[in-house]
């Protein structure tokens, strides 16, 4: 009898190593890092529908301060976030994957957050200069983010939980910009008027580094609250997947920048950067100038599009994760196929929407879903080839990528309003959409070709020479001390 219970108690910690707990603290990491992208895409995006508000009074609440701005002024201030994270990406990423992401993400919600609040009393003291420079150095902070969250995200997530894990995290995005363009919209019409639009966020983001500094940890073996058979679990999947547990190695920067697969990836994310950020910044714009709504409505009809984002990429989760468990997919097939469609099908959309007559709303919000609906899929389809391509600096690969696609931000709306001079001229946005679309199409197409879905050789040791699968390693090395008390201590559990 004690014999049978024994061997019961045994096969059920081997399967909960193996398979891992269907809920656990890697779960509640990710859940947070969901919250802390919605809560800085919100702060980020608000300004497009608050600009619209403090430009023009009678539009939102006349009660709260109007102020005067130019196109130029409006375009500025707009893109000034961008400016300023070209900065800190690529510091980002080198801090995080070298010291964890724990302490660099609770700065940077901090910060963001008391930026946030100080927005309306910056612009009434020092108007739409010091706005300016205050909405640049809230995208330095801003830039830091998405580095952290792969570095963390790499340190607590199995290879074969990634899609989802990844996919969830990432929805963040879309449910900031839902949140930024919505939420603006309405607390701007309600009695605490346009300045609510950054007091609100900014005291849920001060409410986040609280639950975050209690419950979050960079990796499973800082954690206090995590089980011992879930530990094992992600430890097990991580050394398949070959991340490194304990000091970094040495960065191998020349080997990055001149491998192909990473140039090619990054050369993607850049491509897919100019057709979103323009929707995030001048879906508004857009809406305003060829219909003419009101601020509450202009909001809600600009935040339809990322509503339906958000849907899709569920659906991408549910299909990835399906095709991974039950199908024969390889990695490469499922990444470039659902990229192709992520990519390809705003390329097409953003042509329709240049033909649309101006009296067709419904076919032109068709348009704009269909433009950023299937945007989703490139988190799975690309943003994740970085962890797999380089699991120890993923946080550094991402913070290169977002660097050149925070520049994609900067260009685009510079470039937009040297094009659209005025916002009711159906043939400048023309021209707009469909330079996008060109820019699309060649950036899926040169990641169809080139890109790859394999462990480079710089991850692991700056002398190994061949490129490797994401898999065991065949060949032992030597253990440190450390790793071999990890491995007797993980022969008792089992």
């Amino acid at each position: 009898m004690q014999w049978s219970l024994l061997c019961a108690m045994t096969i059920k910690s081997f399967n909960l190593v193996v398979k891992g707990p269907k809920w656990g603290v890697r779960h509640l990491q990710v859940l947070l890092l969901f919250a802390c992208a919605t809560l800085v895409v919100a702060q980020r995006f608000n300004m497009s529908v608050a600009i619209v508000a403090f430009t023009n009074a009678n539009s939102s609440n006349p009660n709260y301060p109007e102020y005067q701005l130019t196109e130029p002024q409006k375009s500025y201030i707009l893109s000034s976030p961008f400016w300023g994270s070209c900065c800190t990406h690529m510091m980002s990423g080198y801090l995080s994957s070298r010291f964890g992401a724990k302490v660099l993400l609770l700065g940077i919600m901090l910060l963001i957050a008391l930026l946030s609040i100080a927005t309306p009393f910056v612009l009434a003291w020092g108007g739409w200069q010091l706005l300016f420079w205050l909405r640049f150095f809230q995208g330095l902070v801003m830039g830091g983010m998405w580095p952290c969250l792969y570095t963390h995200l790499a340190k607590w997530c199995p290879k074969k939980e990634a899609n989802r894990m990844g996919g969830v995290m990432t929805t963040g995005l879309d449910c900031g910009t839902i949140m930024g363009f919505a939420l603006s919209g309405v607390l701007s019409a309600s009695p605490l008027g346009w300045p609510s639009t950054f007091y609100v966020p900014g005291y849920l983001g001060i409410v986040w580094c609280l639950i975050f500094l209690r419950y979050g940890a960079n990796s499973p073996a800082e954690s206090k609250f995590i089980s011992l058979a879930e530990r094992k679990h992600i430890e097990l999947a991580l050394e398949q997947s070959q991340v490194i547990r304990g000091p970094a190695p040495p960065v191998p920067w020349l080997r990055i920048l001149t491998s192909r697969p990473f140039i090619v990836l990054a050369f993607c994310k850049m491509s897919q950067a100019c057709s979103f950020y323009t929707l995030m910044q001048q879906i508004p714009r857009f809406i305003h100038g060829i219909f003419n709504f009101s601020i509450a409505m202009n909001a809600l009809l600009s935040a339809l599009p990322f509503v339906v984002m958000l849907m899709s990429s569920y659906g991408y989760i549910f299909l990835a994760e399906y095709l991974t468990r039950h199908t024969d997919i390889s990695l490469p097939v499922l990444r470039k196929t659902i990229n192709s469609i992520a990519t390809w099908t705003p390329a097409v959309a953003l042509v329709a929407l240049s033909y649309v007559s101006e009296q067709n709303v419904v076919g032109t919000m068709l348009c704009l879903i269909g433009a950023t609906g299937a945007i989703s899929g490139q988190v799975i389809g690309s943003t994740l080839n970085h962890m797999d391509l380089s699991p120890n600096f993923a946080g550094l690969l991402v913070g290169i990528s977002t660097t050149l696609m925070s520049a994609a931000g900067v260009i685009s709306p510079i470039i937009i309003g040297l094009t659209v001079t005025k916002e009711s001229d159906r043939s400048q946005w023309r021209t707009v959409f469909l330079g996008i679309s060109v820019i699309l199409f060649f950036g899926n197409l040169m990641y169809l070709i080139f890109g790859e879905m394999t462990v480079q050789s710089w991850n692991d040791s700056p002398s190994k020479e061949t490129e490797t699968e994401a898999s065991p390693k065949t060949q032992s090395a030597p253990t440190s001390a450390a790793e071999e008390t990890i491995s007797v201590e993980r022969f008792s559990y089992l």
